[in-house]
């Protein structure tokens, strides 16, 4: 008896762990390896180096500092033995810098000791001195980086516009100075704080991912740049405090998601047109104490329950607390004219009738030459629209551009370059700016019932996929929203109870790349209610398409030229390493053929049918993952017998991905895979240029021959037979952003050399 007890205790305390498993979150699984025992060293050095400051305190006495639960001034998180964020949030005030012997580079070249440092943040220290731009590059993993609060000075590191995975930037409340690097390279930068420094004059350039721009409070001079009009992501803006001149671009305040701008304590000049929109999303707007005039636009004109306008300031006829109309008349003769020369006894009645004749002679050639200017433009822009009616012609002072298609833009205007934008790239743009406004519900536990309402009772006329394991079927809420629903058979040894802990963890893989999984319903077994019967997944609809069909079909081909390919292919790659990074083991042996990566609307890339792992402990320990689904030969989840080179496995999909971006059409066998890996070898070899004709018809003309022979290398490696001759996913990206970086390089000159030839 005493043995079975035993036996049975020895039992529960297994089933105990096992639950405690499923409980915690992806954060703590992540951390449950303990701290190898250099990076511990490598934290209390940091801890040193920053004068011992309150919030580090824990590290002091912790065995395990990934065991340390997060505080509001700490943060450690830790993957498979190695620190991947540090969050410290310090008390010092603005002024208050650390003691003379502190040194910036010690501090970074020691952070560099943590390799898979991904977010870092050292707010509030007392940090002081330039900052160390090859240290932070080596940080190559590093995707958030904030050290907002501190002393820093000197310039923003030219290294750190080529840290591609860097996604948050936030340097505000420094004592930066100079200009900016350019940061429109950083395709997943979308945020980007320099507030309150002492940054200018230029303005900054940021890349089209951006969601959040914070340039308040710096000594940023000239006009707005056009290209803010085009930042189809852009959500919250503010440039106020500065030195900013010239015209507001109204398209700005249309742009789709642009939630809230502050344009305030400028010198920005001028009227703003009648026409000009306001995004519907758009809640605050700010342009005080600027010089506007004339009538404000009717989107602008008071406050709303769904809008907050702030105008005071102005010069704005309609509205109050505004200044006299002269103050913000640029152009008035208020500007002194120069003393007449002479004693003033010399002056008398002729020296003013001079000077009023020197007045009325500047007004004269003032009036005469804006006269001038405004019929030669008026010439030439009725010029452009006869010979190219869709061509919109911008003023020259933009500098040249280099963007993606129209599919990229949302209403943002054409470019300088006089690009003729057809009917339906602008049908196409106008889908995204639509699209982009929505977003992705929260995600929450659905009943059988609601999910028999949503698909006719799971009719026929709803069910687009049937295996003995999974069906997929098309639903619609009662809200109207449409949703993708898979039903996954389960193996039996599953409790609800036991799920729903599991659930919890995959509610938290939120990606811009992945289908987001809305939410869920177990299902439970009618004879046996203490067991799941099968698993509904409820998952956002994807209606544009698979990334095949964008090459195959050829309504959709025309959509689909290199930029928008590559674009799509980054979008993927930014998937995978999400799926790979965000547990310990990583999620792998995902199902990544060319059908599963879809389009939305706005042709950003998405993966679809992702793996779903079970992450476990076996009897020595060890964390592995498994797959709570029953199999078949047609699941499409599968099993994940192992996670060993599972990565690799992911690679080389991806690299058959790249060849089919490449030359649009599948490899049928393993036969013609070879064939088709020794004609680009040979051809990057021999010359690239060859590569030309390799390609899809439908891109020759769109693609620098260095950005297509890139990726190709890419597809070549990544399909490699030896796995570990395959690059990390790391890699990938960074060599796809590359190619981005030289497309986009070329177009611009190919678009400046049409733009001279048409002008000559």
């Amino acid at each position: 008896m005493a043995s079975r007890s035993s036996r049975g205790e020895r039992v529960g305390v297994v089933f105990v762990l096992v639950v405690v498993v499923l409980c915690v979150d992806v954060s703590t699984l992540v951390a449950a390896q303990p701290l190898v025992s250099s990076q511990a060293k490598t934290l209390l050095w940091v801890r040193r180096l920053l004068g011992f400051p309150p919030a580090l305190d824990a590290l002091a006495g912790a065995p395990d500092a990934c065991a340390l639960p997060p505080t509001p001034s700490l943060t450690v998180a830790c993957a498979g033995g190695q620190v991947t964020e540090l969050s410290v949030l310090g008390g010092r005030a603005p002024d208050a810098a650390l003691p003379a012997n502190f040194s910036a580079d010690a501090l970074f070249t020691t952070l560099t000791r943590l390799p898979a440092l991904s977010r870092l943040t050292l707010a509030s220290l007392g940090v002081w001195g330039e900052l160390p731009g090859a240290k932070l590059h080596r940080l190559q993993a590093l995707r958030v980086l904030n050290l907002t609060g501190n002393c820093l000075y000197g310039a923003v590191p030219e290294h750190l516009s080529r840290m591609y995975s860097l996604q948050s930037l936030v340097l505000s409340r420094n004592r930066l100075n100079g200009t900016v690097p350019k940061l429109s390279g950083l395709a997943f930068l979308d945020e980007l704080d320099l507030g309150h420094n002492r940054l200018g004059p230029a303005f900054p350039e940021v890349g089209n991912a951006v969601v959040r721009l914070v340039l308040a409070d710096n000594n940023f001079t000239g006009k707005i740049p056009a290209e803010v009009s085009s930042l189809g992501q852009l959500q919250f803006l503010d440039v106020s405090g500065n030195r900013l001149q010239g015209w507001i671009p109204s398209s700005i305040f249309a742009l789709p998601a642009l939630r809230h701008i502050d344009l305030s304590r400028n010198q920005l000049a001028g009227q703003l047109p009648a026409s000009t929109a306001c995004a519907d999303a758009l809640a605050f707007v700010d342009v005080s104490d600027n010089l506007l005039a004339g009538a404000r636009p009717a989107c602008m004109r008071g406050n709303s329950s769904a809008r907050t306008v702030l105008d005071a300031g102005n010069c704005f006829r309609d509205a109050r607390s505004q200044r006299p109309s002269t103050y913000c008349n640029p152009g008035a003769l208020a500007a002194v004219l120069p003393p007449a020369q002479g004693t003033g006894g010399e002056q008398g009645s002729g020296g003013k009738g001079g000077q009023v004749g020197m007045a009325l002679g500047i007004v004269g050639g003032v009036v005469a030459g804006a006269a001038l200017i405004a019929l030669v433009m008026m010439a030439v822009l009725r010029r452009a629209r006869r010979q190219n009616p869709e061509v919109s012609v911008l003023p020259k002072s933009l500098p040249p551009a280099k963007k993606k298609a129209a599919a990229d833009g949302g209403k943002a205007p054409a470019k300088v370059t006089q690009r003729i934008v057809t009917p339906a790239e602008k049908r196409h743009a106008s889908q995204a700016a639509r699209v982009n406004t929505l977003e992705v519900p929260a995600y929450r536990v659905y009943t059988l019932e609601e999910l028999q309402e949503a698909t006719n009772n799971f009719g026929s006329s709803n069910l687009i996929k049937n295996s003995p394991v999974v069906k997929n079927y098309n639903g619609q809420l009662q809200d109207g929203s449409r949703v993708s629903l898979r039903c996954l058979k389960l193996k039996p040894k599953y409790s609800p109870q036991s799920l729903t802990q599991y659930m919890e963890i995959i509610s938290k893989l939120r990606h811009r790349h992945l289908v987001s999984i809305i939410g869920h319903c177990i299902v439970e077994d009618q004879e046996n209610p203490n067991i799941a019967s099968s698993l509904c997944l409820l998952s956002e609809c994807v209606t544009n398409g698979s990334l095949r069909s964008h090459l195959t079909e050829w309504r959709k081909r025309e959509m689909l030229k290199w930029p928008q390919r590559v674009s799509a292919a980054i979008g993927v790659a930014r998937g995978i390493q999400f799926l790979h990074d965000v547990t310990a083991p990583g999620i792998v042996h995902n199902d990544l053929s060319i059908e599963n990566i879809l389009l939305d609307k706005t042709l950003t890339s998405k993966i679809s049918n992702f793996n779903l792992p079970l992450i476990s402990t076996s009897k020595n320990g060890k964390i592995f993952s498994e797959s709570p689904f029953a199999t078949s030969e047609d699941n499409d989840l599968g099993s994940v017998p192992s996670t060993e080179q599972g990565d690799k496995d992911d690679i080389y999909q991806f690299g058959l991905i790249l060849l089919e971006v490449i030359t649009g059409k599948p490899t049928e066998s393993p036969k013609d895979l070879d064939s088709l890996k020794t004609q680009i070898s040979e051809a990057i070899a021999e010359d690239p240029d060859l590569l030309k004709d390799m390609a899809d018809p439908t891109i020759r003309g769109t693609f620098a021959v260095e950005s297509l022979s890139t990726v190709a290398e890419i597809a070549l490696n990544c399909t490699a037979s030896d796995t570990s001759s395959r690059p990390s996913i790391e890699d990938v990206l960074w060599n796809l952003q590359y190619s981005m970086q030289v497309q986009d390089g070329w177009a611009s000159s190919e678009s400046l050399s049409m733009s001279t030839r048409s002008q000559g």
